[in-house]
């Protein structure tokens, strides 16, 4: 982020760019009413904060618009400094001749997170609850979106608070001892400090592990479709998707690269991934194709194999799965085209599947969207019955906040570790405070200096 002052009033569109029926624009700093009331013949910045009212708005060359201005006074606003929204209609050529206006009379662009940044700054939001505007912004979902207004509201950052003033209050008692070395005064007993530790690091741990299925909720969860060329992948690829995204032809080996999309659920994000065909391909190209296949098995929350019942033995089929397993745990089968095979006896495939210790089979035609519609439902059942448990319960979504509460974990190790060999308070103490500085870092009470500029620059201009 450049450095500019915290004192400049800026600027900025709030809406998305492009023609609609309004914009946004954005003005916030000491300048911002008196800014607004030089572009007015009839003057807002007497009136209270909160109000709306409606103006023609002028510059150097005539009237810009007639808009619709809302006035927000220091602390009561966004940003903690007074600010002016200005509803505009949508035209580009206005947006752009309002915003030269505020510049010509002293304001700035805003910087990419600039507004949210000096909400921040100004104490209206902590650091974990900045970010979790982004997280709002960018939800695709109900269940993101949950999250991330759950965390907007503080209820993450209220649970490291918690965890921060129990550390604080023994680690101030460790400290306080080493006052009174020469007297060896103990004033944290050392086995609630031993307690207390424990049921932190326990805490922090949960925190910690939950960012695996915060991060799926957030981004969405990968499923991979693989299988044997012309096993159908890409027809059912197309049929969930109700779109014709991936070439279908009885050719093998058609598919070459991975094809990505988005399948909404109700409340959550399924990326699905067509990949190549699994065979032993002579191709260099092909060649590749399944080697991505592979990767993307390996990086995938799930792979569903796809087989040909009429065309792939049991042995074959075994075999894929049994080179399915060695690069994920969650492999899920689907027999396709059972419409072509009749009542073809489906136990040997049952058996073949349970002796690999896998979930039951789905049976489907990928032609028809009956089948395919129940094989949606499955699906979705299958993945919202994983995140069903979420609830109340904090789960942690920003890779950052994982990583700071590791290093409060691996921190309350050294203090068990410390005190199980005599360690003294000093360098216990030492410890314990490198635990709080992990923990106020996440929510931006300490040392955060340094990652500021990387956290707002990822916001849109405006926010």
């Amino acid at each position: 982020m450049k450095s500019q002052s915290p004192q400049d009033t800026i600027v900025a569109r709030a809406t998305a760019a492009g023609v609609g029926a309004i914009a946004v624009i954005r003005v916030s700093g000491a300048g911002a009413w008196s800014m607004t009331d030089a572009l007015l013949k009839k003057p807002v910045g007497d009136q209270p904060s909160h109000t709306a009212h409606l103006r023609t708005m002028y510059d150097a060359d005539g009237v810009m618009d007639e808009a619709l201005i809302t006035l927000f006074q220091g602390k009561r606003s966004y940003t903690g400094e007074d600010t002016v929204e200005i509803s505009v209609h949508g035209s580009e050529y206005i947006v752009s001749r309002v915003l030269r206006a505020y510049m010509d009379r002293g304001a700035r662009l805003a910087d990419p997170g600039e507004f949210t940044q000096r909400a921040f700054l100004n104490g209206k939001l902590d650091l974990a609850q900045a970010e979790a505007v982004a997280d709002l912004i960018a939800s695709e979902h109900r269940m993101a979106h949950d999250l991330a207004l759950k965390q907007l509201k503080g209820g993450f950052s209220k649970d490291i608070a918690t965890l921060r003033d129990r550390l604080l209050h023994f680690t101030s008692l460790v400290e306080l001892e080493l006052d009174f070395a020469e007297e060896d005064v103990e004033f944290a007993e050392r086995s609630e400090l031993k307690l207390l530790v424990e049921r932190i690091q326990l805490e922090v741990l949960t925190l910690r592990d939950s960012f695996a299925l915060g991060n799926v909720i957030k981004k969405g969860l990968a499923l991979v479709l693989a299988g044997r060329p012309n096993a159908g992948k890409s027809t059912l690829f197309n049929a969930l998707l109700n779109e014709d995204r991936a070439i279908v032809s009885d050719i093998a080996g058609t598919t070459r690269d991975a094809i990505e999309a988005q399948l909404n659920f109700e409340g959550f994000m399924l990326r699905l991934i067509d990949t190549a065909g699994i065979r032993e391909a002579t191709d260099v190209i092909e060649q590749e194709g399944i080697a991505r296949t592979f990767s993307h098995v390996e990086k995938a929350g799930a792979t569903m194999y796809l087989l040909d019942m009429g065309r792939c033995s049991l042995a074959d089929a075994e075999q894929d799965l049994m080179m399915l397993k060695q690069k994920t745990s969650r492999v899920w089968v689907v027999c396709n085209k059972v419409d072509l095979l009749g009542n073809v006896d489906r136990q040997p495939w049952l058996d073949m599947v349970a002796g690999l210790g896998l979930e039951e089979p789905w049976f489907v035609s990928a032609t028809d969207k009956v089948s395919v519609q129940a094989l949606r439902l499955a699906l979705e059942a299958r993945f919202l019955g994983g995140l069903s448990d979420v609830g109340d319960h904090t789960v942690v979504t920003n890779v950052r906040h994982a990583e700071s509460l590791d290093h409060c974990a691996t921190e309350m190790q050294q203090v068990l570790d410390g005190m199980a060999s005599g360690l003294s308070g000093d360098l216990l103490a030492f410890h314990l405070r490198e635990g709080i500085r992990a923990l106020s870092g996440i929510t931006g009470e300490i040392g955060v200096e340094e990652i500021l500029g990387s956290i707002f620059s990822k916001f849109c201009i405006g926010k």
